[in-house]
């Protein structure tokens, strides 16, 4: 079997996934480029993987966007992320199968809904293509309601999204070190409206209000910065909150291990959140919106991780206070979270589960039923994953 994934430029959140592809089928795996690494990412401390074996970088001749193009016909498979739409056109016209691998459609709710002009574009990407060999890879539990909503990807949207390597932690061992005198919440991201940052500032709030020994350590900046200040003044939490500012990717791993609590508090804007996978796979307890993309896929709320309602600082604040008194559930669910990414949502598990599945798409053959990354997505109601 040949795999050909199309994207724009490779990122450490594709590199442990294309490793793993390329140890089950060596050569037969591709990964092709439209661009380098851009130089805003690098500035960012983004690791440029250019040298990796299995990567077409179609941008640095014609010959290698000659073979880029060759690739999208002669390949059993195609996975198109963010790469031109025109190199899957000819190919589901010959029902060749196909996957797209998206977050959510609707993601965002603006202007565009107004004008048909979009509706059409979303028919001939997605709905007109119905009864082809066309399948979704949805990286947000969220898909499979946009795609619906399109009549399109009937019976054929499956469960994906991005996956990290997974430390060989002794996650016992990991707990029983962590200082439980004060438990320390961490909350990392871009200080902006979508990652409601002001939750956590309101959650402090409360949480010294209510004298509940915790404190609080936020990693990142952005443009909600003064208003954050601002509010931390106005509510009187310095002592409960740190901002640590910017930290690099090694860094923030290293303090999710040492910290009990990790909450994500985005709201439906946050297509995935990668940042969920990390602290799930080093040893925190997470506390999840259930808006966020990721979290119904990989949170089971109360069994490895809690789920709190989406901008309700109330919601946060019981599932923080519930974890905070009860070490015992706490470390339960760190667990468990930290088996679920390494047993189910591993790049090596989401590796041979999709091969698995392209190849029984390849033989006209029903997938076989499984857990995790490439089982059949279904609705979800974010009002049912809290109970």
């Amino acid at each position: 079997m040949t795999i050909t994934f199309y994207t724009n430029f490779i990122n450490h959140h594709q590199v442990p996934l294309a490793d793993c592809f390329f140890k089950l089928i060596g050569d037969n795996y591709k990964m092709v480029t439209f661009t380098p690494l851009p130089d805003e990412f690098r500035k960012r401390g983004y690791e440029d993987y250019s040298y990796k074996e299995y990567l077409i970088k179609a941008y640095e001749s014609e010959q290698q966007m000659e073979y880029a193009l060759e690739l999208s016909l002669s390949s059993d498979i195609v996975i198109l992320g963010a790469a031109p739409e025109y190199l899957i056109t000819e190919r589901i016209k010959r029902n060749k199968v196909t996957f797209r691998y998206e977050e959510r459609i609707f993601k965002k709710i603006d202007r565009r809904l107004c004008h048909l002009t979009y509706w059409k574009e979303l028919y001939e990407k997605h709905t007109c293509y119905r009864s082809k060999k066309l399948y979704m890879l949805a990286a947000s539990a969220y898909n499979r309601l946009d795609t619906s909503l399109l009549y399109s990807y009937p019976d054929k949207c499956y469960k994906w999204g991005y996956f990290i390597d997974v430390p060989p932690i002794d996650i016992f061992s990991l707990l029983e070190k962590k200082d439980n005198s004060c438990i320390k919440v961490l909350w990392c991201g871009t200080i902006s409206q979508v990652k409601r940052p002001d939750l956590v500032v309101k959650l402090a709030s409360i949480l010294k209000e209510k004298q509940i020994n915790v404190h609080i350590n936020m990693i990142g900046s952005g443009a909600w910065e003064d208003l954050i200040c601002n509010l931390m003044n106005k509510l009187d939490v310095s002592d409960y909150i740190t901002l640590l500012g910017n930290q690099h990717n090694k860094d923030v791993l290293r303090l999710m291990q040492e910290h009990h609590i990790f909450i994500f508090t985005s709201d439906r804007g946050e297509g995935w959140g990668v940042v969920l996978n990390e602290a799930m796979a080093n040893g925190c307890t997470v506390i999840a919106s259930n808006k966020i993309g990721s979290a119904p896929f990989l949170i089971k709320n109360r069994v490895n991780g809690l789920l709190f309602r989406s901008g309700n600082v109330r919601s946060l604040y019981r599932a923080v206070k519930l974890l905070a008194e009860q070490k015992a559930l706490r470390e339960r669910l760190a667990v468990a979270a930290y088996n679920t990414m390494q047993n189910e949502w591993s790049p090596m598990c989401a590796a041979e589960n999709f091969i698995q599945l392209a190849t029984a798409l390849l033989h006209n053959e029903v997938p076989k039923i499984i857990d995790g990354p490439c089982s059949k997505a279904y609705i979800i109601n974010s009002k049912k994953i809290l109970e």
